[in-house]
């Protein structure tokens, strides 16, 4: 039992079959796993059963079913790795928004698929949830130089913020690329420098494309995702909208701080969270710098997730209805 329980020590309580094996027989491992006593992530990988795990096993997961852990030697005596998260698993690993993780609106299904980078790639491996759905471990093919993989403190190998990106170029819709790359600049783990030069290092590369216009649309300022998605869905028709404006009264004090706001409109655009403003300290809190910025000639536009992700023609045409008032509004006074 002792040994049993050494399984994963170094892998956060991840392990092979393989390794398994070693410390017992065939029978036992399928009669743990039949009593869920042992779950099985994927095929010919376990961990213990009754809890879900969470980032860096389920990184750990994937490199071990794809024959990777810790590093090795090659032929040439050259220290390697087998198998890198990458894709939407660094992501998630490194913090980083993937808007279809579970969207409420959209039903999106993206954290079903991981990604794991192998020297000579594979073929995916599936397997399947408690609820019945099926999740997939797509395994690329890549090789990495060492300033593109980073290991972190529990000894799992992921690509780098900049390697992220590029890979993620290559399987996100584009206002969800837009997203990352915003966080990744708001978070100041890459600057606007350090994108320059990754668009040039990647100029005969798979995925240029998507990454160019990512950089052309991504704008640091932006504090949540949501605010990234109003902002794309928005200023194509409000061009002077401009993240995170203030409005100050005659002595400098700021009134608010608006997500998106046209100051020749006196236009603000507010991105609320996916569960919304709920709660009636936070309502309350709205309505009052709402007033504010009203008595100020401002007008204060409400965005909720399902809007922006799913009725975005409704949305568009009340904010430029509410444009074309001010536009008047102003004119007239």
């Amino acid at each position: 039992m002792g040994e049993l329980a050494e399984l994963g020590s170094t892998t956060r309580g991840v392990w092979t079959r393989k390794q398994a094996l070693a410390v017992t027989t065939r029978g036992r491992i399928d009669a743990l796993v039949r009593r869920g006593e042992w779950q099985a992530p994927w095929s010919g990988v376990y961990a213990d059963g009754g809890y879900a795990l969470d980032l860096e096993q389920r990184g750990f997961a994937a490199v071990l079913a794809s024959g990777g852990g810790q590093p090795h030697r090659d032929i040439h005596g050259k220290e390697v790795v087998a198998a890198v998260a990458c894709g939407r698993l660094a992501a998630r690993l490194h913090d980083l928004p993937l808007v279809d993780d579970r969207d409420p609106a959209t039903g999106g299904r993206e954290h079903l698929l991981d990604d794991v980078a192998l020297r000579w790639g594979g073929s995916p491996l599936h397997s399947t949830t408690s609820d019945g759905q099926t999740r997939t471990l797509t395994r690329h093919r890549r090789r990495y130089t060492a300033e593109q993989v980073l290991q972190l403190p529990s000894g799992l190998h992921v690509t780098s913020y900049a390697q992220t990106l590029v890979d993620c170029a290559l399987l996100l819709q584009s206002d969800s690329l837009v997203c990352l790359l915003d966080a990744l600049l708001h978070r100041e783990l890459l600057s606007t420098a350090d994108l320059d030069v990754l668009v040039r290092q990647q100029r005969w590369q798979a995925g240029l494309t998507p990454l160019r216009e990512a950089v052309r649309l991504a704008d640091g300022r932006a504090e949540s995702p949501h605010e990234t998605l109003v902002r794309l869905v928005l200023k194509p028709h409000l061009p002077g909208l401009e993240p995170q404006q203030r409005l100050y009264d005659e002595s400098g004090r700021i009134l608010a701080r608006f997500d998106l706001a046209d100051r020749r409109l006196r236009l603000a655009v507010e991105a609320d969270g996916k569960a919304g403003h709920a709660g009636t300290r936070m309502a309350a809190r709205d309505q009052r710098r709402d007033r504010i910025s009203d008595a100020r000639g401002w007008r204060t536009e409400r965005c909720v997730w399902f809007e922006t992700r799913c009725r975005q023609k409704v949305l568009v045409a009340r904010v430029l209805a509410t444009a074309r008032d001010q536009e008047r509004r102003h004119t007239l006074s």
